[in-house]
């Protein structure tokens, strides 16, 4: 399980940590230069540019070891994201590292919870920062930080756009969870797509409309300001990229809080997303933007769900989009748009909605060809629940499952 965990700084010393990020970003770009082909033959294997670089950022900038291993992984890991789009037939640009941004582990950033601050790696040495907290929520990281979860790799950002330019470390923290293997569980089916941003097996439907219509917006505005090509339109592209980013990933928290509790309102035991690696292979280029949201949205919902005790999973997706979540009869002809109607049995509804009942179907016959699943479990539908036997249990409300929705704690 993961977490990040946003926290604004306040320190003294603020110039030896802008200039570490500017190294920093110097460093990344260093490894990217030396990486890069212009007809997309680029090395991006950490360990070989490590080996090639690792020497020069040491003499040429200020930055501790730890650092600089840290500068190179990034700028590896860009020229691999362009290596892959070239793979896959499409145009790259070779990355430019502009973000004020630097990225940290356990051994370059310490955190002392009950005082409230942490302690940073900079080309001057350790400095010091204290955490600026909400009055309200003042305390509220430290459920992160109490030994069972682990700092990862975290970041910290300036943000320019702001007052003093405020610098904020998003920490990143892990942990191991246990998976309870349910001998019958519900199954909810969720399909994700451009139509619709996700729809469930139970029927319930969550549109993208709007957040395809600020992303248009956000293109065009940041296409008329890349003209200009001043510092003042550079900041205000960054302003803009960062609402669109906040306004983006609080949609997508709406989301995938609505789609939790949808699980859990029909006593859901297992959440089934198809395998988000196969979305980015079918996605044509223009629609990218949509992956990003589908992978957000799948991470929010998987971490809300674990914390109910809901798990969530994925599977293979092929054929779920052509097939009659019905009789099970397989043609690309069944599908037509957002339609779907089935040529052997005439089963007719929404395509979407079709594919999200194939995902949970899916599951459940994967269940039933291991041995951990012996056959069991069922489909949740929007009218009640489905076995892979077709014995079907009409929608109840079990005294359990109303406890639970309306916040009633109560032993039996």
């Amino acid at each position: 399980m993961k977490r990040t965990v946003k926290i604004k700084l306040s320190m003294n010393e603020r110039k030896a940590l802008e200039e570490t990020i500017k190294q920093f970003k110097r460093a990344c770009q260093m490894t990217v230069e030396e990486g890069w082909n212009e007809n997309g033959l680029n090395n991006y294997k950490k360990y070989k540019l490590q080996k090639r670089v690792y020497d020069e950022i040491r003499e040429t900038t200020d930055l501790q070891a730890n650092l600089v291993v840290r500068a190179i992984a990034r700028g590896a890991q860009a020229v691999k994201g362009c290596t892959q789009l070239f793979e896959n037939g499409f145009k790259a640009s070779k990355p430019n590292f502009t973000s004020d941004s630097i990225a940290y582990d356990k051994r370059t950033l310490s955190v002392y919870p009950d005082e409230k601050r942490c302690t940073i790696s900079t080309v001057n040495g350790r400095i010091d920062a204290n955490f600026v907290l909400p009055e309200e929520k003042n305390d509220y990281y430290k459920e992160y930080l109490d030994g069972s979860w682990e700092i990862t790799q975290s970041t910290i950002e300036k943000h320019e756009y702001e007052k003093e330019n405020s610098f904020y470390l998003h920490l990143g923290l892990e942990k191991e969870d246990e998976e309870i293997e349910h001998e019958d569980p519900t199954v909810m089916g969720v399909d994700l797509g451009m139509n619709n941003l996700a729809v469930t097996s139970t029927g319930k439907f969550f549109k993208g409309n709007q957040l395809d219509h600020n992303r248009k917006r956000f293109e065009e505005m940041r296409g008329k300001l890349q003209q200009k090509g001043t510092r003042s339109a550079h900041l205000t592209i960054q302003r803009m990229s960062e609402r669109e980013n906040r306004y983006a990933c609080d949609t997508l928290h709406c989301i995938s809080k609505e789609l939790v509790e949808e699980a859990e309102r029909n006593d859901v035991d297992i959440i089934t997303f198809e395998n988000l690696k196969y979305i980015r292979e079918r996605m044509p280029k223009n629609k990218w933007y949509h992956v990003w949201a589908f992978n957000k949205l799948y991470q929010y919902v998987e971490y809300k769900a674990k914390e109910r005790g809901i798990q969530v999973k994925q599977i293979d997706p092929r054929n779920t989009s052509r097939r009659c979540s019905k009789c099970g009869h397989t043609e690309k002809n069944n599908r037509n748009g957002n339609k779907f109607k089935c040529k052997q049995c005439g089963y007719e509804l929404d395509a979407d909605y079709n594919a999200a009942k194939n995902i949970g179907i899916k599951l459940l016959h994967r269940r039933q060809k291991s041995s951990a699943g012996a056959g069991n479990g069922q489909l949740a539908l929007k009218s009640g629940t489905l076995k892979l036997n077709g014995e079907y249990s009409p929608t109840f409300l079990s005294a359990r499952l109303c406890l639970r929705y309306f916040g009633i704690q109560k032993e039996f």
